[in-house]
């Protein structure tokens, strides 16, 4: 359909009442969550700054590779 967004990477689960029911008892504090571990997270800021870092060097390195103007 033209002018409808799309977005096909992104998969939903399945909208079903149970799957409702789930949502409003974890909203409503009836049912905990599954406590989750912080160094997935860790890991991956540790990965973000290395790779931005990394990008930064590498710019860096360019840019002080590049000869100065010559002028006419």
């Amino acid at each position: 359909m033209p002018g409808r967004l799309v977005a096909p990477s992104m998969r939903f689960r399945h909208l079903t009442p149970g799957y409702f029911r789930v949502l409003q008892m974890q909203v409503a504090g009836e049912l905990k969550a599954e406590p989750r571990n912080p160094l997935p997270g860790i890991a991956a800021t540790l990965l973000a700054v290395l790779g931005l870092s990394g990008s930064c060097y590498a710019v860096w390195k360019m840019v002080e590779q590049q000869p100065p103007p010559q002028e006419p």
